[in-house]
């Protein structure tokens, strides 16, 4: 790949956009992989004299590539008319000898393998580095033009059936580069009318104007990408009850979902809310350097307060990211071991203003119950009687409140709501 600094994340893009595969590199046939030119055109008796070798591989390349070849385009004087160069991902119809004739036109074949590129994304923008020198020196434009379509042979220039089944496109004429490289960002634009992207219709021509220019303008084209918008998620965490006291620390997994274009060296970091959910001095769990989607295994700090409220958010640098946070409270406490009430057995609620203790069918050791508030603060503590319904008058706010059961030296913690 010679795009370098840019990776894509779980995102479709040009296929051989570096232009470092070839087809029958040194002969008359040459051609970039994935890509079509008049040498595989569809002609007519007359058109097929028209079918000569107007691209090449070239090891002229911009500045900063990691690849080792880039594309030139050129167009030829057939004395009766100009012949653009020309590239696409789809076909050339070369239907008349005539440049500005409508029946000469790049499309989509779908039934012919090799003539199309398959596509289902929504990029933002496309980018190439390109090198434009007409032969005259003049003010000619070469053009880049990329539509993204349905199930549809598509041409371009697009002909009154074609327009319905367009999802978007973008277009770029531009004028001589003065002999250096210059990168060129287009953006899309999706005005349809249709909405579902399947393929995608590349072309490149050294003039704008069918028959336009003159024979020598030379088009280097190289490094092209799809940019797309990057999206940045923060997963479910499982498990949603952590153990950490003074001492000791807790191991925790944040999934994350990373789509469209990260620079290289990008990282993702995993934070921690106060215990009401807020980020305002968010702790820092973990970090990964990636530019996909992944997990970080991360640490919650030994000391940190027990609550009912944490969240947990993740976020990213380059680009800055802040993504939405995990979507459930998480409690930590300081309570270690495991509970021998089994699950089912008890049932912890409120009725208006009393807290109903149900333990009809546990077996349990001196059983306790504590309140928090989801700032992580005690608002109530009572002793449990076995194998009964406990109540306890408590006029507090309405609300969510985290409870926890003990049993000996052993707990359960579980969220609780008061209407």
């Amino acid at each position: 790949m010679g795009i370098a600094g840019i990776s894509n994340a779980q995102t479709p893009q040009v296929n051989n956009g570096d232009f470092e595969a070839w087809d029958n590199p040194t002969t008359s046939s040459i051609e970039p992989a994935n890509w079509n030119s008049f040498m595989t055109a569809n002609s007519t008796f007359w058109t097929s004299f028209g079918k000569k070798k107007r691209v090449d591989r070239s090891p002229v390349v911009r500045p900063g590539t990691t690849g080792i070849w880039s594309a030139l385009i050129y167009s030829t004087d057939e004395t009766v008319a100009i012949a653009n160069g020309n590239i696409t991902t789809g076909k050339i119809n070369m239907g008349d000898t005539d440049p500005t004739n409508t029946a000469n036109y790049n499309f989509t074949s779908r039934s012919e393998g090799g003539f199309y590129h398959s596509f289902t994304g929504h990029p933002d923008s496309l980018v190439v580095w390109v090198r434009f020198k007409p032969f005259s020196g003049g003010t000619e434009q070469a053009r880049i033009h990329a539509v993204i379509h349905d199930n549809y042979d598509v041409r371009d220039p697009a002909d009154a059936n074609s327009t319905s089944h367009i999802v978007g496109s973008a277009t770029l004429n531009f004028t001589k580069t003065n002999g250096i490289w210059v990168r060129k960002s287009i953006p899309f634009i999706y005005s349809g009318p249709s909405s579902t992207p399947l393929y995608l219709l590349i072309s490149l021509t050294t003039n704008m104007t069918p028959g336009g220019g003159s024979g020598g303008d030379s088009l280097y084209v190289d490094d092209m990408a799809l940019i797309y918008n990057p999206v940045l998620t923060t997963g479910a965490i499982s498990p949603n009850t952590f153990i950490v006291d003074a001492g000791n620390s807790a191991a925790i997994d944040v999934p994350f979902t990373l789509t469209g274009t990260m620079n290289a060296g990008n990282n993702v970091t995993a934070q921690l809310s106060d215990a009401s959910g807020s980020f305002a001095s968010p702790v820092i769990l973990g970090t990964l350097a990636t530019t996909t989607s992944g997990t970080i295994s991360g640490t919650i700090p030994a000391g940190t307060l027990t609550g009912g409220g944490y969240r947990v958010r993740v976020v990213s640098s380059d680009y800055a990211l802040t993504a939405a946070d995990n979507g459930s409270d998480l409690v930590i406490t300081n309570t270690t071991g495991i509970s021998d009430i089994s699950a089912g057995s008890y049932s912890i609620y409120f009725s208006e203003n009393e807290l109903i203790s149900d333990l009809n069918l546990t077996q349990s050791i001196h059983p306790k119950i504590q309140v928090f508030n989801l700032s992580g603060q005690l608002v109530a503590g009572f002793d449990l009687q076995n194998n009964a319904v406990n109540h306890y008058h408590m006029n507090i706010p309405a609300g969510i409140y985290m409870y926890r059961l003990i049993n000996g030296d052993q707990m359960i913690s579980g969220k609780i709501v008061k209407f």
